[in-house]
């Protein structure tokens, strides 16, 4: 993952607000990706630019938010994308923390709703889709298979052969991304306000 920067140099104010623009860049188009992205085979348009989009920053969002915590926290913060990888970097405690309040959200915001959208790319005939097994059991998993989407979706335009079979997919948990967004910014939040209150 590179070698992290010095503690010294991080603004977790200035990361936060940054993480924040992020994701409010990506929250208009989330409600609507039912309605505008339509299943079956497309050509290029705009409504998957639009989703190209909101997975980028979606998932910088949740990145950048896990490297302010990590600053916060005095831990070292390893360069990189992978938000799995990040992830696992945060203490066992507060990873906890994030996780109870990631399944409050979740329960709150995405119970009975869909929040997770597969793009394939190759053959004109229909793929089998498999989104529905990719369940969101704990935000460790989420994050863990979210890992590179920052990476793939902002170059969805590129494609390669695929290993097996006709296709390559291209998954967004984004009911599970956002909120780990806000489970994480609380995080975040809740050590800025005990900083005050100490002061």
């Amino acid at each position: 993952m590179g070698q992290p920067l010095s503690r010294h140099h991080r603004d977790i104010g200035a990361a936060l607000v940054c993480a924040e623009a992020f994701q409010r860049v990506a929250e208009p188009f989330l409600a609507r990706i039912a309605e505008d992205v339509k299943e079956g085979p497309q050509a290029p348009s705009r409504e998957l630019g639009d989703l190209v989009a909101v997975a980028s920053n979606l998932a910088f969002a949740v990145e950048l938010y896990i490297k302010t915590l990590l600053a916060q926290l005095e831990q070292d913060v390893p360069r990189g994308h992978n938000l799995g990888k990040l992830y696992w970097q945060i203490p066992r405690k507060v990873r906890d923390e994030i996780e109870k309040s990631w399944r409050e959200i979740m329960k709150r915001d995405w119970f009975g709703k869909r929040g997770i959208i597969t793009f394939a790319k190759g053959a004109p005939d229909t793929p089998k889709w498999n989104d529905k097994a990719r369940r969101v059991i704990c935000l460790e998993d989420v994050l863990d298979r979210s890992g590179d989407v920052f990476s793939s979706w902002r170059y969805i335009y590129e494609f390669t052969e695929p290993n097996q079979g006709n296709y390559q997919f291209h998954h967004l948990e984004y009911g599970a991304l956002i909120s780990a967004c806000e489970a994480i910014r609380n995080a975040i939040n809740e050590r800025l306000q005990g900083d005050r209150d100490r002061k």
